[in-house]
């Protein structure tokens, strides 16, 4: 007990005392950066932040901590060594796998293709338990964040399937996270930085369930590969267990997401029932009578509401009482009242809605690799050369 104890008073001195490196706020700004170009989508479909790109990263660096923190307790408790070489041969070759696809980047592939080398070419000399453990909690780590806060800085979005225009989230998390461990050759454990992200669609289920299942999967994908890490320790058939199993499962994760996506239904969709809320303006009179996704708002002072323009017929007359029946995504038909304290009409809501003219429509794509794009390019140029 005193020695875990240790571990976790030397793991949140040696994680807090992070704070005070210039590496690490290098890559806090990197997270910034990241949400900057977040920011600017969310802020050419809602007008405004929900959450400035300076707060979503205050909120990812307490995340980040704490999620190191936890992880920096795995890693000393199990004492793997890890040698500084085996990361020259891995941030390279992940860097390099990304311009393929840019979720390629992940440590699941470039761990495994290294280990794999490394087990039947002998090339290069790199601990295989070692760096297929780092990958296993650091996912760990991953599957945590996701589901506290994955869903924290979600963006509404709307596409167009099958000729209709549906709703839906666009999620995407950047977390700075610190981790001690220790390194060959190292008298004491050393603190390294890793960023972990998290990016994802949510069309047919709430963001909560979409970040929850990908969380769940993430952590019993990390889980077995802890195990067949610390199996590989006394078995080396272990070895090529870990190094098959992390990049092939990371890639059935991936396909599973998709999979739901693709045959699930969706449900932020225009309904014959009255008005779909996709989500609320912060600070909107929306959010304080407490809309949520999925609601729907059947009546406005008894007329029935089937599209915004409706919405905006009651509200052109500032009334300043309003009393709403909704059909609530959890507790089924309610009526909300709602009074202006301040004496002075309502003229807006501040709800974004789905109907068949959005104010504003995002067409998600999902990303191409840089080869694809140059080759896209290539043709482009050719058949204008053609013509």
């Amino acid at each position: 007990m005193d020695l875990l104890l240790e571990t976790i008073y030397f793991s949140t001195v040696n994680i807090l005392s992070t704070l005070l490196s210039p590496l690490f706020w290098i890559v806090a700004c990197i997270v910034l950066f990241q949400y900057i170009k977040t920011g600017k989508m969310e802020k050419g479909i809602l007008g405004q932040y929900k959450r400035s790109p300076f707060l979503n990263t205050i909120s990812s660096i307490v995340f980040g901590l704490v999620g190191g923190i936890l992880g920096s307790i795995v890693f000393i408790h199990y004492k793997v060594f890890i040698s500084q070489s085996d990361f020259i041969f891995l941030l390279p070759l992940s860097l390099i796998l990304s311009i393929l696809h840019p979720r390629f980047i992940c440590f699941s592939y470039a761990g495994g293709i290294v280990s794999l080398s490394s087990l039947i070419l002998g090339w290069p000399n790199i601990n295989v338990t070692g760096i297929m453990f780092v990958v296993g909690v650091l996912h760990l780590i991953e599957s945590m964040l996701i589901l506290l806060d994955g869903t924290s800085s979600r963006i509404p979005i709307f596409m167009e399937k099958d000729n209709h225009i549906i709703g839906g989230f666009a999620m995407n998390r950047f977390w700075p996270v610190p981790f001690v461990m220790f390194l060959q050759g190292k008298t004491n454990p050393m603190t390294l930085i890793a960023i972990l992200g998290y990016g994802d669609l949510s069309l047919s289920s709430l963001p909560e369930k979409k970040a929850r299942h990908t969380s769940i999967l993430l952590f019993f994908f990390s889980i077995i590969l802890i195990i067949l890490s610390i199996k590989s320790q006394r078995d080396y058939t272990y070895k090529y267990l870990a190094a098959i199993f992390a990049p092939v499962a990371h890639e059935i994760i991936i396909a599973l997401g998709r999979l739901n996506e693709e045959r699930g239904k969706y449900i932020f969709k225009p309904s014959s029932k009255g008005l779909k809320i996709l989500d609320t303006l912060p600070g909107s009179i929306g959010e304080k009578i407490g809309f949520k996704s999925g609601d729907i708002l059947i009546s406005i002072n008894g007329r029935r509401i089937f599209s915004k323009e409706d919405v905006e017929e009651i509200l052109y007359y500032r009334p300043r009482i309003l009393w709403m029946d909704i059909l609530d995504v959890k507790k089924g038909y309610i009526s909300k009242e709602y009074k202006n304290s301040k004496g002075k009409g309502i003229n807006s809501l501040g709800l974004i809605v789905i109907s068949d003219t959005p104010d504003y429509q995002l067409i998600v794509e999902e990303k191409e690799s840089s080869i694809a794009r140059f080759i896209n390019r290539f043709r482009q140029k050719r058949s204008t050369f053609r013509s």
